[in-house]
C-alpha cells in the first residue's frame, strides 16, 4: 500500500478562495430555511424543543442543534404527539430532507449566484 500526504495552501488570489467566502456568506440563510423546514415536522409538545433550535443553532457554520434532554430521544422513538404540532415526525430532519431537499438546492444555487436547475 503506498501512502501520500500532501499539504495545499491556497493564494489570497486564487478562485477557490473566493468561492469558500461565498460559500461562508450563503451558509447562514441556506442553514436557516433549512431550520426553519425541519421544525414543521419537529416534536414540540411543550414549545422546548424548537425553541432550543433557535437558542443552540450555529446558522453561520450550519450547524443545526435541537438542544434539550430529550431531543436525541425522540428524535427517533416513540410516537410524536400531533395535539401541538399536526405534522409532527419522527427523525423529523430526514422528513424535511424527503420533502425539502429540491428546494434547498435551489436556494443554495440562487444564493451563490449560479442556475437552480
Amino acid at each position: 500500500m503506498y501512502r501520500a500526504q500532501a499539504t495545499v495552501t491556497l493564494s489570497p488570489q486564487s478562485p477557490f478562495t473566493d468561492m469558500a467566502k461565498t460559500v461562508q456568506a450563503c451558509l447562514p440563510a441556506l442553514s436557516a430555511q433549512v431550520l426553519m423546514d425541519c421544525n414543521r415536522y419537529a416534536r414540540d409538545d411543550t414549545g422546548q424543543m424548537i425553541t432550543s433550535s433557535y437558542a443552540a443553532s450555529d446558522l453561520r457554520r450550519g450547524r443545526l442543534v435541537w438542544n434539550t434532554a430529550y431531543a436525541r430521544r425522540v428524535y427517533s422513538a416513540g410516537t410524536p404527539s400531533r395535539k401541538h404540532n399536526a405534522a409532527a415526525s419522527l427523525r423529523w430532519c430526514e422528513r424535511a430532507k424527503t420533502l425539502h431537499s429540491a428546494a434547498w438546492r435551489a436556494l443554495a444555487a440562487k444564493l451563490l449566484g449560479g442556475d437552480a436547475a
